[in-house]
């Protein structure tokens, strides 16, 4: 019985998804087929008419597709419910329910394959969060002009800090190569006077000690003060080769584009919060790493408080289970969400993420042991 009710949830849950991300797609792509067509025009000007399909076809699916991982890590909970409304609303209908109790089995027996199979696929938005949107990352940034470029398009460096103090600047850096363009890094006295330049044509994150970028052709240039005229005394250029910075190519991005926070991984925003200083704002990286599994808490919580709208002996109208279940996940899960994200004052970040959720424990106990069999 157990993984006949699995089955049937899990397939339930292919489906919804699939449909879901489908009319998404779908929606956004006859918003925006002018822009879909003005890019594939791009590619081949003078193509057929067919071949000119055939590329705003190809284009949009480019797009689109990525967008699979991000809708499958916000929205996975929210189908998962829904699929567990479908697959009990129908054993409902066909009475199996009471088919089951007359073996002698609880209805509480019966809505544990339900939790079984929420906590795999949160599990598995777990897996999806910290290897597979990192990676789509930086296609989910792009515009719709930007559809046939691989990442989103390269912006410009204004002033930014790292955690010594030195400033950086750069015209252009590319996020999905990891390349500035004419970096300028500006190191600086206790008073904020510029004590050292060092500039290179191009440079390159070092990825494998995550700790400064690769300088090509980089000269430094040492400044120093006559303390009793004030005067500044410039050096000759030296060759520099590396320069150590906190300020990678994540927290460049992060800087640039704040809903990028949300598509790193939990490894991503370990690295980020070891380099003290580089964001900012370390508490809400906090709140992101821990909402990676209060959101799992939150989805199995809320899971178990509906499931006695639709595990139930009596007859019930399923239109209205279904309006009262959407309405009390839609809440719980957004506004869960909403509250683990925001800062509240005096309470810390591993406190306030839960938070939620341990209000949520008593009512699901409550409502779980209450259903009536």
């Amino acid at each position: 019985m157990t993984w006949y009710i699995m089955k049937k949830m899990i397939v339930n849950f292919i489906v919804l998804f699939t449909l879901f991300f489908l009319l998404g797609a779908v929606i956004d792509i006859i918003v925006n087929l002018d822009e879909f067509g003005k890019t594939a025009s791009e590619i081949s000007a003078d193509a057929g008419f067919f071949s000119k399909i055939f590329n705003v076809v190809q284009v949009a699916i480019g797009f689109e597709g990525p967008r699979l991982f991000q809708v499958f890590a916000y929205l996975h909970g929210v189908i998962a419910i829904g699929a567990m409304g479908f697959t009990a609303a129908s054993m409902l209908r066909a009475r199996e329910f009471v088919a089951i109790m007359a073996a002698g089995i609880s209805l509480q027996r019966i809505a544990l394959p339900f939790v079984y199979v929420m906590a795999g696929i949160s599990a598995l938005a777990l897996v999806n969060q910290e290897y597979m949107l990192p990676r789509v990352a930086p296609l989910l940034l792009r515009n719709h002009d930007e559809s046939i470029d691989n990442a989103t398009a390269s912006f410009s460096v204004p002033f930014t800090k790292d955690s010594n103090g030195a400033l950086l600047l750069a015209p252009s850096i590319d996020p999905s190569t990891g390349i500035i363009t004419e970096p300028s890094f500006l190191e600086r006295d206790e008073i904020g006077r510029m004590v050292r330049q060092i500039k290179a044509t191009s440079a390159t994150w070092d990825t494998n000690t995550e700790e400064g970028w690769i300088l090509e052709d980089g000269l430094a240039v040492d400044i120093e003060f006559d303390e009793q005229t004030g005067q500044a005394i410039t050096f000759s250029p030296v060759k520099v080769h590396y320069y150590e910075t906190n300020l990678s190519p994540h927290i460049l991005t992060l800087r640039r584009y704040s809903q990028y926070v949300g598509m790193l991984g939990m490894t991503q925003l370990n690295r980020m919060l070891d380099t003290k200083g580089a964001f900012g704002d370390e508490t809400l990286l906090l709140r992101h790493w821990y909402s990676r599994f209060s959101s799992i808490a939150m989805n199995i919580l809320t899971l178990i408080i509906v499931i006695p709208f639709f595990v139930t002996k009596d007859t019930v109208a399923i239109s209205r289970q279904a309006v009262k279940s959407g309405a009390i996940t839609l809440t719980i899960l957004f506004g869960g969400m909403v509250v683990m994200l925001m800062p509240i004052a005096g309470i810390p970040a591993i406190v306030s993420v839960f938070l939620p959720a341990i209000i949520l424990i008593p009512i699901a106990l409550l409502r779980g042991l209450t259903i009536r069999t």
